[in-house]
């Protein structure tokens, strides 16, 4: 191999051909320079560097590189990292392959990818889910830079506006709907009242199996492989909680391993069910998932720590966590109360006394 200066790139033999070698953004890029003349190669590299400089540069291998490649590259990191969301992976950048169908990923400009965000809002689309679309294209992009496999990364502004859901409700509104959700399905009560006492997330109440559950000490083991945040986890089976695992005990069959099923059939969704229960309680406009919101809003009221809680909701960072951590009205009154008969107290006890005069 001849190299000019550290930085300025070299011309090298493989078999016959000439191959070149140079630098962009930090990253080394090796391309044939089809000649057999090394006169000819350092010609094509004096080229390809002032090429290099231009922002419409394209690699060599980025010229063929599509969405596909981009989402393969997603799912390879997912299952090397044994994460579990491959399907959702799938799911949201297929909107993202359907707009951008016959693009390279050197095609795909930020003006083009904020007339995606245009485009998905105009069909109804949330912005939280345009926002999450967009997140998996952004790591698919930083995935493949790292690689070495792109030198072109867009800009990608998320949209602002993201509607933040806030649902909960109270144990007296949550009896109310449990009564009539029990009258419908008790199955489907069961893993609700679940979800009100611990924290969890619908899908992994749905999946929790009897080898998970310790009957001699009441307690609830997940592993590591079954945790989505890839932390074990423990959940102390007490009152409520306990109760509905015995309602379970009663129900449980020998052909099917999980807790909560319906007639051995693992329970896939309750919605329906929730949201009549809800409508006959008079309560609308909430969904399975307010139950994980109100539960860790009853954590914080308990006066359980913030650790603690997580802990129980298997969140893995307190930021997350505090966005599900609801203060409602009736909250801030309770607090504001607190206060001000905090300082009605330290004014009762700290009385100014005139001081006397000398005499």
């Amino acid at each position: 191999m001849k190299d000019r200066p550290r930085g300025m790139g070299g011309v090298y033999l493989r078999g016959k051909i000439y191959w070149i070698r140079y630098s962009r953004n930090g990253h080394e890029i090796r391309e044939t320079a089809e000649t057999t003349d090394e006169r000819k190669a350092w010609k094509h590299l004096n080229k390809r560097i002032e090429e290099a400089k231009r922002p419409e540069f394209v690699g060599p291998t980025e010229k063929k590189l599509g969405l596909d490649d981009l989402e393969l590259k997603i799912l390879a990191d997912y299952e090397r990292n044994e994460k579990r969301s491959a399907e959702t992976v799938s799911g949201c950048l297929q909107h993202v392959k359907d707009y951008f169908n016959y693009d390279r990923l050197i095609d795909i400009t930020p003006s083009r990818i904020e007339a995606y965000q245009q485009h998905r809002l105009a069909e109804g689309a949330a912005r939280a889910t345009v926002n999450r679309e967009m997140a998996y294209l952004r790591r698919g992009y930083n995935l493949l830079f790292k690689a070495h496999e792109i030198s072109y990364r867009p800009e990608i502004q998320m949209l602002q506006g993201e509607k933040i859901r806030e649902g909960f409700i109270n144990k007296a509104e949550f009896e109310a709907v449990a009564e009539h959700l029990e009258k419908l399905d008790a199955d489907d009560h069961d893993i609700v009242r679940f979800l009100y006492n611990s924290a969890w997330r619908s899908g992994e109440a749905k999946k929790l199996e009897w080898s998970k559950v310790d009957l001699d000490n009441w307690i609830i083991r997940l592993t590591r492989k079954n945790e989505k945040t890839k932390h074990p986890r423990t959940l102390p089976l007490i009152g409520e909680l306990r109760e509905v695992i015995e309602r379970r005990l009663a129900k449980r069959r020998p052909d099917c391993p999980y807790v909560f099923h319906r007639n051995g059939r693992p329970i896939k969704d309750f919605r329906k069910a929730f949201k009549a229960a809800c409508k006959a309680a008079g309560l609308m406009g909430l969904v399975p998932h307010d139950m994980r919101r109100s539960a860790i809003r009853n954590f914080r009221k308990s006066g359980i720590s913030e650790i603690e809680g997580m802990k129980f909701s298997g969140h893995k960072t307190n930021a997350v966590y505090k966005r599900y951590d609801i203060v409602d009205e009736e909250d801030l009154r309770k607090s504001m109360e607190k206060v001000q008969e905090h300082l009605k107290r330290e004014a009762e006890d700290r009385k100014v006394v005139p001081l006397k005069r000398a005499g």
